[in-house]
């Protein structure tokens, strides 16, 4: 057995089907111990695109996601993915091939230290320098992806390591429960007197919510004590299906309805203290509004601001033990404020949908209309772009209590959605997949909708074309009354798509749009949807595109 079958091996008993790649130096070892190992390469044209693919994979199935790409200016390529995982707290694992470790430092092809700028964004990164730790390190680095806060690890691979003939056991790998680490009975009983004091409390689930498995117990708990819940734009929806308490999304660019301002006490579940949720300060908050905090890093629970309680703990045992502490205690409901906050969300929702000033062709809103009408509910959502992002989250955000819903995550990113719709079509070739995306972060790697084609990943990509950076056209406008280098060409996106070997229509009203969605999810290979749009922010008139 070589070093490099020892990876395979390794990552095959950890349950890993598939890694997305970019060949070049110091990986073709690795690729021949991965065809050895029965786990399937899914290469791409650009390293940034094997990242999202990892990412985006364990930020959809809370597994660890991997990519391999070559060594050098390889491996700083593919620290975007890994950097939008560092932000999300997405398990991941990039490997990255290298020169051999014995001329290392002595200026072999791409030689640097490969570990250094990893170091800042991972959990754990280091060298594959001994050949016989190889089944121990790789069990260590995805251990540290999925412990406590999730989150991305690397491992750079030496040429000499993976082709070193090695003879050492290979673990047996029992799969992982979701990890439980239950608050402190002081602290359930602090939570429960708390929230036994408030009149209109909110609970904001964030990412360490879904990591945890917590959508059941978070159901559970908002239905038995009729208590709104939210989702910070961008963070990941987990609650199992559709619920009346569940209210949308806050923190999004283009407002929303008036929730955490009237709030007295916020219970933040693994959600960040961050802009937003206006750092859980005034004006966001009112004068005197109590907050808990729950999170499985304690390093989290003071970082902003000082609750009135921190719990060291992960949400879904925290809210089983407060479920039950509540109802020991015969804790009345909150249906009077849970129908206000309804109330205040479908009427926003309403102005929204009026502020659409709808022309000749096609809105934003017809998009978001035509995906409510046609995108079956099993199907992997993947939005990605700025203003037809925000359309999404205002019209279609009450989707966003499923983990089937993808977005570019914390760190705002545009331009993942192809790998992202590319990673969900590999973890879930039995669901449709439909990416939103606008005309600037769709080109960011059309290219590789040609590998998506090539390799039997199909999906329907709407291009909502306003001929702009979108988002940034809007605030252009609004703080100076002009435009600067945002505005940008056409493109034929159909006749694009056909020359990257997928499918391509267009759509110029919001019948042909909804029957083009729905023919795009019966094909067997992508297929793009160029919708030209009038621009514009949700509650912003339109423009002339």
């Amino acid at each position: 057995m070589t070093g490099a079958d020892a990876i395979a091996l390794s990552l095959k008993a950890h349950g890993v089907e598939w890694i997305a790649t970019l060949c070049g130096h110091g990986l073709n070892s690795i690729y021949a111990a991965c065809q050895r190992a029965g786990i399937r390469l899914i290469d791409t044209r650009n390293e940034q695109t094997a990242a999202y693919m990892a990412e985006c994979w364990g930020r959809l199935s809370g597994q660890v996601g991997v990519c391999a790409v070559s060594s050098g200016v390889a491996h700083i390529n593919a620290l975007t993915g890994v950097a939008n995982a560092h932000f999300d707290g997405a398990p991941m694992l990039l490997l990255s091939g290298f020169g051999a470790w014995r001329t290392a430092g002595m200026g072999h092809f791409q030689d640097m230290d490969q570990v250094a700028p990893a170091q800042s964004l991972c959990k754990y990164a280091r060298v594959l320098d001994v050949p016989e730790r190889i089944p121990g390190i790789v069990d260590e680095a995805l251990d540290a992806a999925l412990s406590g806060r999730p989150g991305p690890v690397h491992l750079t691979m030496p040429m000499d390591v993976q082709d070193a003939e090695i003879d050492v056991p290979l673990r047996d790998v029992v799969p992982q429960p979701t990890r439980r680490h239950p608050p402190a009975p002081t602290h359930i009983q602090r939570a429960a007197d708390l929230l036994g004091a408030a009149q209109r409390p909110v609970l904001v689930a964030g990412n360490g919510a879904y990591y945890a498995g917590a959508g059941e117990a978070l159901e559970a708990f908002a239905a038995s004590f009729a208590m709104p819940f939210c989702t910070p734009i961008w963070d990941r929806g987990c609650a199992v299906e559709a619920r009346p308490e569940f209210v949308g999304v806050v923190g999004a660019a283009s407002g929303g309805p008036r929730l955490l301002e009237d709030a007295d006490l916020v219970i933040l579940l693994g959600a960040a203290a961050d802009y937003r949720v206006g750092y859980l300060q005034e004006p966001t908050l009112a004068a005197g509004c109590r907050l808990i905090r729950v999170d499985v890093d304690p390093g989290r629970l003071h970082a902003g601001f000082h609750p009135d309680l921190a719990v060291d703990a992960d949400p879904a045992s925290f809210l089983e033990a407060l479920h039950d502490e509540c109802t020991e205690r015969q804790l009345d409901g909150f249906e009077a404020w849970l129908a206000d906050v309804q109330e205040r969300a479908a009427r926003f929702h309403g102005d929204v949908v009026a502020s659409a000033h709808r022309g000749a062709g096609l809105h934003a809103l017809d998009v978001m209309e035509a995906v409510e009408q046609v995108v079956p509910d099993d199907a992997v959502l993947v939005i990605d772009g700025g203003n037809v992002g925000q359309w999404f989250h205002q019209t279609l955000g009450r989707r966003h209590y499923s983990g089937l819903v993808l977005t570019c995550g914390a760190s705002g990113v545009v331009g993942y959605g192809i790998a992202g719709a590319m990673a969900a079509k590999a973890g879930f070739p039995h669901r449709p997949v439909v990416l939103i995306s606008g005309d600037g972060s769709s080109t960011f790697n059309i290219a590789d909708l040609e590998r998506a084609a090539s390799q039997h990943l199909p999906f329907a990509m709407v291009v909502a074309d306003d001929q702009s950076w979108g988002i940034v056209a809007s605030g252009h406008r609004a703080q100076y009354g002009e435009l600067m280098h945002c505005e940008l060409g056409p493109i034929d996106f159909p006749e694009l798509a056909r020359s990257l070997s997928a499918l391509g229509t267009r759509a110029d009203d919001a019948d042909g749009l909804r029957s083009a969605l729905e023919q795009a999810l019966t094909e067997d290979l992508p297929c793009v949807i160029h919708a030209p749009i009038q621009g514009g922010l949700p509650g912003e008139s339109p423009t002339a595109t």
